[in-house]
C-alpha cells in the first residue's frame, strides 16, 4: 500500500530530524566544566527549557499525525465494509 510506506517514510524522517538536532544542540551545549560565565547556571536552564519544549511540541505533533492515521485507516475500513454490506444487499434482492 502506497500511504502506508509514504507514512513509514514521514516518520523516519521525522526521526531522524529529531536525532540531528539531538546531536547538534548536544555539540553546541556547553560542558559544565566550560561554564566560564557567572550565569551559567541560568543559561543551562534556559537551554534545557528551550529542548524541552522543542521535544513536548514534537512529541505532541507525533501524537496527532499517529490519532490522524489511526482515524483515516478507521474511515477507510468502515468504508470498505460498508461497501461490501450493500454490494451483498443488492445481490440478495
Amino acid at each position: 500500500m502506497d500511504w502506508a510506506n509514504n507514512f513509514e517514510q514521514f516518520t523516519r524522517q521525522l526521526s531522524e530530524l529529531q536525532s540531528s538536532i539531538f546531536k547538534s544542540w548536544n555539540s553546541t551545549m556547553p560542558t559544565i566544566h566550560g561554564f566560564n560565565t557567572p550565569n551559567n547556571h541560568e543559561t543551562f536552564e534556559k537551554t534545557l527549557k528551550f529542548q524541552e519544549e522543542v521535544l513536548t511540541s514534537s512529541l505532541q505533533f507525533q501524537a496527532s499525525v499517529a490519532r490522524l492515521s489511526i482515524e483515516t485507516q478507521k474511515q477507510l475500513w468502515e468504508g470498505y465494509f460498508n461497501t461490501i454490506r450493500n454490494t451483498q444487499l443488492k445481490k440478495s434482492e
